[in-house]
């Protein structure tokens, strides 16, 4: 199995840097199981994610943080590392892997994990096993398949709904479908084509994942996942309805959410340093899927001396509801994230959200504001009330289990029109901040100015800005990519 392991890697690695030199010395016959139990391993092996930092630099690219200049030399040497992508450099990819112990190209891991899945779906058909057995391994395939290919494009293309974008004609990135080795590098797919195979793909595992894969354990692709990640495909692509549809799915299989109020302790802080309950536990109500990513931020923040080098930004800060006193309203302050004091006030450490734990994946809370938003996007378009009123119950459900409601402090709210929008949205980065959203989110809605100050000497700040609509809202290909393969530039 180790030599299966190593062998996928290897094809995967070269061939999604279009690179296929001596693919030829390996013989896939030699490589491939034959039973649905050993295409089950090697999914776990190859097609999920493991622990290494895959897009622990995301949010650096938001308005969801901001940086310090830091004394300490191990947080300023955090700053320097994560310096290319805070300010959208060209060349973020190469200047990472400058400044770290363990090179980040998601580009190459999320196909590496892409030619994992091929494997699975080239040979599950004729394995030896039940139906069962084999129908929950190929959807699982298939809804990890769609969910690689979903982030890459979302990473490296234009957005779907960007104004004026030509769908039948927009770059999209290569489409992976199999694991035969081609001679020739790969090319960008249509955009239109892109989100059609990821569809294709998802529409296919559903129903598989509904028969088989229901009681898959959370760290695999579930039924959950997938009408989940259906709903995450349409958001994106405006397709309201169908958002609905596949939210309600997951919302009426799993209905519940965290309640903080249950967690926070009686001084009204969480604790999360001794193990308390958080949104990925085994015993949480609201997760769907988990993947481990231990240190995950770890190039971006170092714990014990202050001031770190990133944090959480004071607009997103100030997005949480306060008291008269200025006190959290908002459990959610108190329990997402580790915070320090600094000069007299309280700052939160970028990508410390302490309710995950050191966790990322899917959860139920996205279900309700896919949903919400959904509804309210039909409601401006045809002013059916009712879907303003269905929206605000989901909206005043998820608030409801992130407030203590015993109290004065919470209060359901009652708005319309753009307004009732403008408040799911920030509901939205409010709940699932540091959780790989915000910027696919800031894609899809308009793609905003976004200023970062950067200090790397000290009493010399540098503006760096990102224009509204700017072509740095799609990530550069790393270089050792591109250099491989002219067919991506």
């Amino acid at each position: 199995m180790k030599n299966i392991k190593y062998c996928i890697v290897i094809l995967g690695m070269i061939l999604a840097v279009g690179c296929g030199d001596f693919l030829d010395e390996y013989s896939q016959d030699e490589i491939i199981p034959s039973t649905a139990d050993d295409l089950d391993q090697l999914l776990v092996g190859e097609a999920y994610p493991i622990v290494l930092p895959i897009l622990s630099y995301l949010d650096l690219l938001t308005d969801d943080v901001e940086s310090n200049y830091p004394t300490n030399s191990t947080q300023y040497q955090c700053l320097v590392t994560g310096a290319g992508v805070f300010t959208w450099a060209e060349d973020m990819y190469e200047r990472l892997e400058e400044n770290t112990k363990t090179p980040i190209n998601t580009w190459e891991y999320y196909y590496a994990r892409i030619m994992g899945c091929n494997v699975v779906l080239d040979n599950i058909d004729a394995a030896i096993g039940d139906v069962s057995k084999k129908g929950n391994v190929k959807g699982q395939a298939l809804t990890m398949r769609a969910y690689y290919h979903f982030m890459l494009v979302n990473l490296f293309a234009r957005p779907y709904n960007m104004e004026g974008i030509d769908l039948s004609k927009e770059s999209g990135i290569p489409l992976m479908l199999s694991s035969a080795v081609k001679d020739e590098a790969p090319k960008r797919a249509i955009l239109e084509q892109v989100y059609k195979q990821i569809e294709n793909d998802l529409l296919e595992a559903a129903p598989l994942m509904k028969l088989y894969g229901q009681n898959n354990n959370s760290f695999k692709a579930n039924d959950l996942f997938t009408y989940n990640l259906l709903s995450r495909l349409y958001l994106y692509e405006e397709k309201w309805e169908k958002v609905i549809e596949y939210a309600d799915y997951v919302i009426e299989r799993k209905p519940v959410l965290l309640n903080l109020s249950d967690i926070v302790m009686a001084s009204g802080l969480f604790n999360w340093s001794f193990g308390t309950k958080n949104v990925f536990d085994e015993a949480s109500e609201e997760r769907i899927w988990r993947y481990s990513r231990n240190n995950e931020f770890g190039p971006f923040f170092y714990l014990y001396n202050a001031p770190v080098a990133f944090q959480a930004s004071e607009e997103l800060k100030d997005l949480y509801e306060k008291d008269k006193g200025g006190n959290s309203a908002d459990l959610r302050l108190g329990c997402y994230y580790r915070s320090y004091s600094q000069s007299g006030s309280t700052r939160i450490q970028y990508g410390q959200k302490a309710i995950t734990g050191t966790s990322k994946g899917m959860r139920v809370a996205e279900a309700y504001l896919n949903r919400a938003e959904a509804q309210i996007r039909l409601y401006l378009q045809n002013g059916n009330d009712e879907l303003r009123k269905a929206a605000l119950k989901d909206l005043n459900y998820l608030r409801s289990r992130r407030f203590d409601t015993r109290t004065e402090l919470y209060k359901d709210i009652d708005k319309n029109g753009e307004a009732l929008l403008e408040f799911c949205l920030d509901e939205r980065r409010r709940e699932l901040s540091f959780e790989e959203h915000r910027w696919f989110d800031l894609r899809r809605n308009g793609m905003p100015e976004i200023v970062h100050i950067l200090t790397l000497e000290a009493g010399m700040p540098v503006t760096f800005v990102l224009e509204e609509k700017s072509d740095k809202y799609v990530l550069p290909i790393p270089r050792n990519v591109s250099d491989r393969n002219p067919n991506l530039k």
